[in-house]
């Protein structure tokens, strides 16, 4: 039978079958790059946790050099690079440890962690007025966190700022207002200020904790 025109038509109007139909360029290289994506964070993931298992062994070369294979993988990976900071940190090389979180607070400025651990290496490197101003904003971002008032307190005291070392040990009185050995570092600063009847007061206080078992 002799196809019509209009026959021929439909013909070449019919779907081309799937199995028929030749792959985009541009899809493939789209899945393919996907894939690559997810076995290069596969890998990083992998040495960062390998890197963490080191830390808490107190391997710190070999946490190194996990953190750092991890962050050849991903530039920009701060969990990673967070890490190797601290690393650095707990082996007192400040200047890569500095770093390292100076690179954190770049890249998650709103990470208070960071800015705490920036402020304790400008400490351990004799900058004090920066770490002031590093753990001031750890503290204005987490402000009920125990650990950056003690330190700030800590260096106010040592920069010779005992009034304003004060606020931060109200602070840590109020987060922990029964433990006997904050009062009694609030009673000594208090004395120092010469402030001695509130400094009796706050002894006094302390030591009617211990004798309650606190």
């Amino acid at each position: 039978m002799k196809a019509t025109p209009l026959l021929l038509a439909l013909l070449f109007s019919l779907p081309v079958p799937l199995a028929a139909q030749a792959p985009k360029p541009a899809e493939e290289k789209k899945k393919l790059k996907k894939l690559d994506d997810i076995l290069t964070w596969s890998k990083a993931k992998q040495t960062y946790d390998e890197g963490l298992k080191a830390f808490h062994q107190a391997k710190g070369e070999e946490a190194i050099a996990k953190f750092t294979e991890s962050l050849s993988h991903i530039e920009k990976y701060t969990d990673a690079r967070m890490a190797r900071g601290r690393t650095y940190y707990e082996m007192h090389r400040y200047e890569p440890a500095l770093e390292d979180f100076t690179r954190v607070v770049a890249e998650q400025p709103d990470q208070a962690s960071g800015h705490y651990y920036r402020g304790l290496a400008l400490w351990n490197l004799k900058r004090p007025e920066e770490a002031l101003k590093a753990l001031d904003t750890a503290i204005q971002k987490q402000p009920r966190t125990y650990a950056y008032h003690e330190s700030r307190a800590m260096l106010l005291e040592s920069m010779k700022q005992q009034a304003r070392a004060l606020a931060d040990y109200d602070m840590m009185v109020a987060l922990h207002p029964l433990q006997p050995s904050n009062i009694e570092r609030r009673a000594k600063l208090l004395r120092g200020l010469g402030r001695n009847e509130e400094a009796d007061e706050e002894e006094r206080q302390a030591d009617q904790l211990r004798e309650a078992g606190f």
